[in-house]
């Protein structure tokens, strides 16, 4: 996968799923447009990126309000005219159970990881429309066809609500030439997650995955690239499940089923 000339625009590139994107996205020659809305890990990003000798551009944005999008995608035309490929990654994770989730915990999860994405893609179409490479991709995740065990009923909503948000824009965004998927992530393990998990906790999720560990973020990453590269240039509106094979998994651990038929 070759993105040389190609310019890459990641939302919450400063961690996460975002972060290994946007370090993977750069050593295969692309440009960096790093969204975030904490300036001081875009900061630090820079300075990685700049110690590389790789260019990023740090583009400070809250993808939850509409008008901080469009500016940032304003600043963005001011930097170059197009637009190759877009990760939708921010993202942020629920912690209440369904009766306990408040309203204010339900909109504001909801307006970050499926009305942020939303924005970000409408915005950014013009860019995306005289790029070479037309690709969006959503980060959605394992929860959007099942449930989450780290966050709550408003992310797993959201999540769902991306699978949708996904088909949707594929469907009307064809006719520019602009390809639109997902990915579906398994438990990654992010700063996130570790924060939202006890050891003993994420032993038992590696013990159920029939790959045998969690996934790291360069995993998702490598998987967003191909959706975003020319090898998938027939590939729209469609899903790709990140997960080990947890979601073949029914029931019991993958070493509980194996030990059941020996």
């Amino acid at each position: 996968m070759d993105f040389n000339g190609m310019t890459v625009a990641v939302t919450g590139a400063a961690s996460g799923i975002g972060h290994a994107t946007a370090i993977a996205a750069a050593r295969r020659g692309a440009r960096i447009m790093a969204l975030d809305r904490d300036a001081d890990a875009l900061e630090r990003l820079h300075a990685q990126f700049t110690a590389d000798g790789v260019t990023l551009e740090r583009v400070p944005v809250d993808i939850a309000d509409e008008a901080s999008v469009r500016a940032a995608v304003e600043a963005i035309a001011r930097i170059t005219p197009a637009v190759d490929l877009l990760v939708n990654s921010a993202g942020i994770v629920s912690r209440g159970l369904f009766e306990t989730t408040t309203t204010d915990e339900w909109e504001r999860v909801l307006s970050v990881n499926l009305s942020g994405s939303f924005y970000c893609l409408k915005q950014m179409v013009p860019l995306l429309k005289v790029g070479n490479g037309r690709a969006v991709v959503n980060v959605a995740s394992l929860a959007s066809k099942r449930v989450s065990y780290t966050g709550g009923v408003a992310y797993t909503a959201a999540k769902a609500g991306i699978l949708g948000l996904t088909r949707h824009a594929a469907f009307e965004l064809a006719g520019d030439g602009i390809r639109v998927n997902a990915v579906c992530p398994g438990p990654v393990l992010t700063a996130m997650t570790k924060n939202a998990t006890s050891e003993e906790d994420r032993k038992t999720v590696a013990a159920m995955v029939p790959l045998g560990d969690w996934l790291d973020p360069d995993d998702v990453a490598q998987a967003i690239l191909f959706l975003g590269s020319p090898a998938a240039r027939m590939i729209t509106g469609t899903t790709l499940d990140i997960d080990g094979g947890l979601s073949l998994v029914t029931g019991s651990s993958y070493e509980a089923y194996r030990r059941a038929r020996q």
